[in-house]
């Protein structure tokens, strides 16, 4: 099983980072990793509505849509996106063992 990376961001790249909404306080995540799952999502991935603060185990497939990178003063910039197309998904503080 690939090991888990916490995506954290440090307090520099918080203030740096760029978010597509106005948010008074910046998230410790960036914006760009999360997602949304609605009733219709919820209902075809088998999963009942979760607590706030549930840890969700989630694996995912994903298609690579685009990809730029470039040089400059700054180093080198890279941008990866990728389009979530397969999802499975167990809640881990109601799963029974």
């Amino acid at each position: 099983m690939p090991r888990l990376i916490d995506m954290e961001m440090d307090d520099e790249d918080k203030m740096d980072s760029v978010m597509p909404i106005s948010m008074p306080s910046k998230p410790d995540y960036p914006y760009g990793l999360r997602i949304c799952l609605t009733h219709n999502e919820l209902a075809k991935l088998g999963l009942e509505l979760p607590d706030v603060g549930d840890l969700i185990d989630l694996r995912a497939f994903a298609t690579v849509t685009s990809v730029s990178s470039s040089s400059g003063e700054g180093g080198d910039c890279c941008r990866v996106e990728l389009q979530i197309e397969k999802l499975a998904v167990e809640n881990e503080l109601t799963e029974e063992y």
